[in-house]
């Protein structure tokens, strides 16, 4: 049996074949950290100055380093523990490093196959006992700017759906927040009319004593004090629910609820825009409806990509072979792959199949999202006016009368009937205007969060960079996508 030795004179196809691979290899980092930082240029004009973004990257578990648990906790304060502690957004930059590394896997080419062969000799007569072959797929060549702008489409929408819940966290955690503060306001509420209720027994009983108030009018009395003092209780329990709300929301659902509340119930940040602005940012610069639309173009390169399959699939390569009378020759090669049996109509019928998915699920959030957004200026603008009537208009009067009555009592001109009203009618008008000011500014937070963070953006789409290699395609490759019955309500 004869060996062969190795000689690589005269091997020149396959060493340009090996040189083709390596040379023609995908040169788009898997590193995230880019794509990290176009969710920061996201998010800053959306949340301003007060997020620092950098605490995503530490652990979710770690303390709070802006707050220690007992201290006072203000709305800004809660939202920053929450985006030191919580995982969720953490997941969407973990999803955004997969789409990442998915480009950069769409970016590489196939890894070359090499063949090895050694025969012995078993009727004297000569043979091939060596061969040694290389052979490299090149359909990739021209398939791989689809496989990229599908791939590259899905990172934007992952860098847009990652800062969308940076936004969606900051929004519920300033609404729980403001719920916590609404739910001890109307603690505080309960607790000083359950104070004034007992006042109100003190000098029933006191008159009755007196001989001036009837069994009956202290009976009363009573009964209205001791339902003041259970829905006290009541609220007390409600308050601590809201806090823990709060530390649910942050990221410390086994914190203690012994740290005071700081804030107000105060509306600020001036009037929200008309509807036709809302509308207009809401098509435009919302980034889950941005999101939907690279979702689109992703299925659109996924049908050029269909596309491809009805053309043969190259590959080409290279053997060196030796036979037993010590002669050696290159055999350069082609594999071509025919379409016949499988034409590739079935993958294309999927892919577009998709794409029209993509785009009536585009069409579905983005009407979605404008209903959302209309029906969430209408409620804001109802709860304002119902806070502002009930400032001006009712809880002033209210507790006006409730005065009056309890010294109108006092002298005799009216019965406790009368007074047990005006204190229910006052403590009535306080808790329905607190539950408008919570509503007002949940609604106004709510509004925010639905035109995409903030109502002083530009109405322009958000800009998502284009990948920081220059293997990235400029331009989409000359094979058009099918066209939709979708695309005239679709803007580009």
């Amino acid at each position: 049996m004869i060996f062969p030795t190795l000689d690589l004179r005269g091997k020149t196809p396959l060493l340009l074949l090996s040189g083709l691979a390596l040379t023609t290899s995908g040169c788009i980092s898997s590193d995230p950290t880019s794509d990290r930082s176009n969710v920061e240029a996201l998010v800053h004009p959306r949340l301003g100055e007060v997020i620092n973004l950098d605490v995503v990257n530490a652990s979710p578990v770690a303390p709070p380093s802006d707050w220690n648990g007992s201290g006072p906790l203000d709305a800004d304060t809660a939202v920053r523990v929450a985006f030191q502690r919580d995982a969720g957004i953490r997941t969407s930059l973990a999803k955004l490093d997969l789409a990442r590394a998915e480009l950069a896997q769409a970016d590489l080419p196939p890894n070359p196959a090499l063949d090895l062969a050694f025969g012995f000799a078993v009727d004297g007569i000569s043979g091939a006992p060596a061969i040694i072959g290389v052979t490299q797929q090149l359909t990739w060549i021209w398939t791989r700017p689809d496989r990229v702008d599908a791939r590259d489409a899905d990172r934007r929408a992952m860098i847009l759906l990652a800062a969308a819940s940076m936004i969606s966290l900051d929004a519920n955690v300033r609404r729980s927040h403001a719920a916590a503060i609404a739910a001890d306001a109307t603690h505080l509420l309960d607790q000083a009319h359950a104070e004034a209720t007992r006042r109100t027994v003190d000098a029933v009983t006191r008159l009755f004593e007196a001989g001036e108030a009837s069994k009956i009018d202290l009976d009363r009395a009573r009964l209205d004090a001791a339902e003041s003092a259970a829905a006290a209780d009541a609220s007390r329990r409600t308050a601590r629910q809201m806090k823990l709300a709060v530390l649910a929301v942050i990221g410390c659902p086994d914190g203690s609820t012994d740290f005071k509340l700081q804030g107000s119930l105060a509306t600020s940040g001036g009037s929200v825009p008309d509807e036709q602005r809302i509308i207009e940012l809401t098509r435009v610069a919302r980034l889950d409806v941005a999101a939907a639309r690279m979702r689109v173009l992703a299925a659109e390169a996924e049908c050029r990509l269909a596309g491809s399959k009805r053309f043969p699939e190259v590959g080409v390569g290279a053997a060196w072979n030796k036979n037993f009378g010590d002669r050696k020759a290159v055999l350069p090669g082609a594999r071509i792959t025919l379409p016949i049996l499988d034409d590739g109509s079935a993958a294309i019928a999927a892919a577009n199949a998709r794409l029209d998915g993509a785009q009536l699920e585009f069409l579905s959030i983005r009407r979605r999202a404008v209903g959302e957004v209309r029906s969430s200026r209408e409620a804001f603008l109802r709860s304002d006016q119902q806070r502002i009537a009930y400032s001006e208009s009712v809880l002033t009067p209210a507790t006006e009368a409730e005065v009056l009555a309890e010294a109108a009592y006092r002298e005799g001109v009216i019965d406790l009937t009368v007074l047990l009203l005006a204190q229910k009618r006052r403590i009535t008008a306080e808790r329905r205007l607190v539950s408008y000011q919570f509503a007002t500014i949940s609604d106004r937070i709510a509004l925010q969060e639905q035109v995409g963070g903030s109502f002083d953006l530009p109405a322009m789409p958000p800009v998502v960079p284009d990948i920081d290699q220059t293997t990235a395609t400029a331009e989409a490759p000359n094979t058009p996508a099918r066209a939709s019955s979708l695309d005239p309500e679709i803007p580009s």
